[in-house]
Protein backbone atom coordinates (compact mmCIF):
# COMPACT_ATOMS: atom_id res chain seq x y z
CA UNK A 1 0.00 0.00 0.00
CA UNK A 2 1.79 2.96 -1.39
CA UNK A 3 0.56 6.60 0.74
CA UNK A 4 -0.07 9.81 -0.92
CA UNK A 5 -2.33 12.74 0.05
CA UNK A 6 -6.02 12.30 -1.18
CA UNK A 7 -6.33 15.49 -3.09
CA UNK A 8 -7.55 19.07 -3.38
CA UNK A 9 -11.06 17.96 -4.85
CA UNK A 10 -11.73 17.26 -0.55
CA UNK A 11 -10.42 20.95 0.39
CA UNK A 12 -12.45 22.27 -2.25
CA UNK A 13 -15.62 20.03 -2.12
CA UNK A 14 -16.00 18.57 0.82
CA UNK A 15 -16.01 21.64 2.23
CA UNK A 16 -18.55 22.44 -0.13
CA UNK A 17 -21.41 21.89 2.57
CA UNK A 18 -22.09 25.17 2.66
CA UNK A 19 -23.12 25.43 -1.03
CA UNK A 20 -26.68 24.44 1.23
CA UNK A 21 -26.10 28.83 2.12
CA UNK A 22 -24.23 29.90 -0.85
CA UNK A 23 -25.55 28.32 -4.44
CA UNK A 24 -26.42 25.09 -4.37
CA UNK A 25 -29.46 26.34 -6.43
CA UNK A 26 -27.41 27.51 -9.12
CA UNK A 27 -24.85 24.84 -8.73
CA UNK A 28 -27.54 22.13 -9.78
CA UNK A 29 -29.31 24.62 -12.13
CA UNK A 30 -28.63 23.49 -15.68
CA UNK A 31 -30.10 26.62 -17.34
CA UNK A 32 -27.48 28.30 -18.68
CA UNK A 33 -26.77 32.22 -16.39
CA UNK A 34 -26.48 35.33 -18.26
CA UNK A 35 -23.70 35.94 -20.38
CA UNK A 36 -22.68 31.90 -20.69
CA UNK A 37 -24.26 30.05 -23.40
CA UNK A 38 -25.70 26.69 -23.66
CA UNK A 39 -23.48 23.73 -24.12
CA UNK A 40 -23.68 22.28 -27.87
CA UNK A 41 -22.40 19.14 -29.23
CA UNK A 42 -18.99 20.50 -30.67
CA UNK A 43 -19.59 23.85 -30.11
CA UNK A 44 -17.71 25.49 -26.54
CA UNK A 45 -19.44 27.23 -24.19
CA UNK A 46 -18.85 30.82 -23.92
CA UNK A 47 -17.12 32.04 -20.65
CA UNK A 48 -18.62 34.68 -18.17
CA UNK A 49 -16.67 37.93 -18.61
CA UNK A 50 -15.17 37.62 -15.18
CA UNK A 51 -13.36 34.57 -15.84
CA UNK A 52 -10.50 34.03 -17.98
CA UNK A 53 -9.52 31.82 -20.76
CA UNK A 54 -9.22 28.32 -19.29
CA UNK A 55 -5.20 27.95 -20.36
CA UNK A 56 -4.78 31.27 -18.56
CA UNK A 57 -6.59 30.90 -15.28
CA UNK A 58 -3.96 29.74 -12.77
CA UNK A 59 -3.29 33.33 -11.32
CA UNK A 60 -7.05 33.97 -11.53
CA UNK A 61 -7.65 30.47 -9.36
CA UNK A 62 -4.71 31.25 -7.19
CA UNK A 63 -6.34 34.93 -6.35
CA UNK A 64 -9.64 33.18 -5.43
CA UNK A 65 -8.28 29.98 -3.39
CA UNK A 66 -5.05 31.13 -1.39
CA UNK A 67 -7.20 32.24 1.53
CA UNK A 68 -9.45 29.04 1.79
CA UNK A 69 -6.37 27.17 3.98
CA UNK A 70 -3.27 28.34 5.94
CA UNK A 71 -2.11 24.76 4.93
CA UNK A 72 1.50 25.16 3.30
CA UNK A 73 0.98 21.53 1.46
CA UNK A 74 -2.10 23.73 0.04
CA UNK A 75 0.04 26.97 -0.94
CA UNK A 76 2.77 24.62 -2.56
CA UNK A 77 -0.25 22.57 -4.57
CA UNK A 78 -1.29 26.25 -5.72
CA UNK A 79 1.81 26.85 -6.72
CA UNK A 80 1.47 24.37 -10.20
CA UNK A 81 0.11 25.14 -13.71
CA UNK A 82 -2.91 23.77 -15.05
CA UNK A 83 -4.67 24.11 -11.89
CA UNK A 84 -8.17 23.60 -13.08
CA UNK A 85 -7.45 20.77 -15.32
CA UNK A 86 -5.54 18.85 -12.88
CA UNK A 87 -8.86 19.19 -10.61
CA UNK A 88 -11.41 18.10 -13.54
CA UNK A 89 -9.03 14.82 -13.73
CA UNK A 90 -8.94 14.55 -10.09
CA UNK A 91 -12.51 14.72 -10.29
CA UNK A 92 -12.52 12.01 -12.97
CA UNK A 93 -10.36 9.57 -11.52
CA UNK A 94 -11.87 9.83 -8.14
CA UNK A 95 -15.23 8.59 -9.67
CA UNK A 96 -13.74 5.82 -11.91
CA UNK A 97 -12.52 4.97 -8.35
CA UNK A 98 -9.07 6.13 -9.01
CA UNK A 99 -6.17 8.09 -6.86
CA UNK A 100 -4.75 10.98 -8.71
CA UNK A 101 -1.46 10.63 -6.84
CA UNK A 102 1.34 12.32 -8.91
CA UNK A 103 -1.16 15.35 -9.27
CA UNK A 104 -1.74 15.84 -5.45
CA UNK A 105 1.61 14.59 -4.33
CA UNK A 106 1.53 17.64 -2.19
CA UNK A 107 -0.55 16.31 0.08
CA UNK A 108 0.94 13.21 1.00
CA UNK A 109 1.60 12.58 4.44
CA UNK A 110 4.98 11.97 5.69
CA UNK A 111 6.52 8.64 7.08
CA UNK A 112 5.80 4.76 6.16
CA UNK A 113 2.53 2.57 6.00
CA UNK A 114 2.76 1.25 9.24
CA UNK A 115 1.82 -2.74 10.40
CA UNK A 116 2.01 -4.39 13.41
CA UNK A 117 2.95 -8.28 14.40
CA UNK A 118 -0.39 -9.76 16.16
CA UNK A 119 -0.61 -13.51 17.56
CA UNK A 120 1.09 -14.71 14.42
CA UNK A 121 -0.69 -12.42 12.39
CA UNK A 122 0.39 -9.09 10.41
CA UNK A 123 -2.24 -5.96 11.46
CA UNK A 124 -2.80 -2.70 10.67
CA UNK A 125 -0.81 -0.34 13.30
CA UNK A 126 -3.69 2.30 14.12
CA UNK A 127 -0.71 4.64 15.27
CA UNK A 128 0.06 5.05 11.09
CA UNK A 129 -3.01 7.14 11.37
CA UNK A 130 -2.05 9.97 12.83
CA UNK A 131 -0.23 10.43 9.74
CA UNK A 132 -2.90 11.94 7.73
CA UNK A 133 -4.21 14.19 11.32
CA UNK A 134 -3.04 17.00 9.62
CA UNK A 135 -4.96 16.56 6.26
CA UNK A 136 -7.79 15.62 7.94
CA UNK A 137 -7.75 19.05 10.05
CA UNK A 138 -7.39 21.00 7.04
CA UNK A 139 -10.49 20.06 5.16
CA UNK A 140 -12.16 20.80 8.65
CA UNK A 141 -10.50 23.80 8.63
CA UNK A 142 -11.44 25.35 5.69
CA UNK A 143 -14.24 28.14 5.45
CA UNK A 144 -16.74 26.42 3.68
CA UNK A 145 -19.24 29.38 2.79
CA UNK A 146 -15.85 30.67 0.71
CA UNK A 147 -14.72 27.77 -0.57
CA UNK A 148 -18.20 27.24 -1.98
CA UNK A 149 -17.98 30.60 -3.57
CA UNK A 150 -14.97 29.91 -4.85
CA UNK A 151 -16.23 26.31 -6.65
CA UNK A 152 -19.21 27.96 -7.56
CA UNK A 153 -17.20 30.59 -9.65
CA UNK A 154 -14.71 28.62 -11.29
CA UNK A 155 -17.68 26.00 -12.56
CA UNK A 156 -17.60 26.90 -16.05
CA UNK A 157 -13.41 26.32 -16.58
CA UNK A 158 -14.20 23.23 -14.95
CA UNK A 159 -16.72 22.40 -17.47
CA UNK A 160 -14.23 23.05 -20.00
CA UNK A 161 -11.84 20.83 -18.43
CA UNK A 162 -14.10 18.36 -18.06
CA UNK A 163 -14.98 18.52 -22.11
CA UNK A 164 -11.20 18.19 -22.88
CA UNK A 165 -10.64 15.43 -21.20
CA UNK A 166 -12.16 13.73 -23.90
CA UNK A 167 -13.69 10.83 -21.79
CA UNK A 168 -17.30 9.57 -21.97
CA UNK A 169 -18.96 11.32 -19.28
CA UNK A 170 -16.78 13.80 -18.42
CA UNK A 171 -18.60 16.32 -20.26
CA UNK A 172 -20.00 18.06 -17.22
CA UNK A 173 -18.32 18.79 -14.07
CA UNK A 174 -21.23 18.42 -11.68
CA UNK A 175 -21.64 14.80 -12.62
CA UNK A 176 -18.17 14.13 -12.39
CA UNK A 177 -18.72 15.96 -8.65
CA UNK A 178 -21.20 13.82 -7.85
CA UNK A 179 -20.04 10.18 -8.98
CA UNK A 180 -16.44 11.28 -7.09
CA UNK A 181 -18.60 12.19 -3.50
CA UNK A 182 -20.52 9.25 -4.29
CA UNK A 183 -17.54 6.70 -4.44
CA UNK A 184 -15.99 8.24 -1.59
CA UNK A 185 -18.76 7.91 0.77
CA UNK A 186 -19.02 4.24 -0.33
CA UNK A 187 -15.83 3.51 1.63
CA UNK A 188 -16.44 1.37 4.72
CA UNK A 189 -14.15 2.46 8.50
CA UNK A 190 -11.59 0.33 9.22
CA UNK A 191 -12.71 -1.18 12.50
CA UNK A 192 -10.66 -3.69 14.70
CA UNK A 193 -7.71 -5.52 13.74
CA UNK A 194 -6.99 -4.95 10.04
CA UNK A 195 -5.02 -8.17 8.89
CA UNK A 196 -3.13 -7.97 5.87
CA UNK A 197 -0.74 -9.34 3.58
CA UNK A 198 1.80 -9.28 1.04
CA UNK A 199 1.49 -7.79 -1.97
CA UNK A 200 2.41 -9.42 -5.23
CA UNK A 201 6.12 -10.14 -5.26
CA UNK A 202 6.40 -9.15 -1.86
CA UNK A 203 5.67 -5.32 -2.63
CA UNK A 204 3.57 -3.54 -0.62
CA UNK A 205 0.41 -5.08 1.39
CA UNK A 206 -3.05 -5.86 0.85
CA UNK A 207 -6.26 -6.72 2.94
CA UNK A 208 -6.53 -10.31 4.04
CA UNK A 209 -10.47 -9.44 3.75
CA UNK A 210 -11.32 -10.11 0.22
CA UNK A 211 -13.93 -7.22 0.75
CA UNK A 212 -11.27 -4.70 1.75
CA UNK A 213 -9.55 -5.61 -0.57
CA UNK A 214 -11.77 -5.22 -3.11
CA UNK A 215 -12.57 -1.54 -3.00
CA UNK A 216 -11.45 0.73 -5.39
CA UNK A 217 -7.93 2.57 -4.90
CA UNK A 218 -10.14 5.74 -3.75
CA UNK A 219 -12.02 4.03 -1.33
CA UNK A 220 -8.84 2.37 -0.05
CA UNK A 221 -6.61 6.09 0.45
CA UNK A 222 -9.28 7.21 2.36
CA UNK A 223 -9.67 3.96 4.69
CA UNK A 224 -5.85 4.50 5.15
CA UNK A 225 -6.62 7.21 6.96
CA UNK A 226 -8.13 5.86 9.40
CA UNK A 227 -11.94 5.75 10.77
CA UNK A 228 -11.64 9.09 13.09
CA UNK A 229 -10.03 11.34 10.10
CA UNK A 230 -12.40 9.40 7.65
CA UNK A 231 -15.29 9.97 9.01
CA UNK A 232 -14.91 13.97 9.37
CA UNK A 233 -14.21 13.92 5.51
CA UNK A 234 -17.04 11.70 4.92
CA UNK A 235 -19.24 13.72 7.30
CA UNK A 236 -18.74 16.82 5.46
CA UNK A 237 -19.14 14.89 1.98
CA UNK A 238 -22.21 13.79 3.22
CA UNK A 239 -23.73 17.56 4.03
CA UNK A 240 -22.44 18.51 0.38
CA UNK A 241 -24.86 15.80 -0.74
CA UNK A 242 -27.85 17.26 1.28
CA UNK A 243 -26.66 20.66 0.26
CA UNK A 244 -27.25 19.75 -3.23
CA UNK A 245 -30.40 18.54 -2.80
CA UNK A 246 -29.31 14.66 -2.92
CA UNK A 247 -30.52 12.22 -0.57
CA UNK A 248 -28.72 11.38 2.96
CA UNK A 249 -25.90 9.01 2.43
CA UNK A 250 -26.06 6.60 4.74
CA UNK A 251 -22.88 4.13 3.39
Amino acid sequence: MKNSGLLLVLVLLAAGAALGLYGARSFLNTTAEPGVSSSQEGVPPALPPRLPALEASDDFVRGRAAGLSPASSFAEWLKQEYLIQRLAAAMSMVADGKVPRETFAAFAPKGKFRVLKKGGRTVVDPAGFARYDAFAAMVAGVDAVAAAAVFEELLPLLDIAQRELGEKNTADARASLRAAVEELLAAPPLKGDVELGEGKKGLGWTYADAGLEGRSAAQKQLMRMGPKNQAAVQAKLRALTLALGGPAAGR
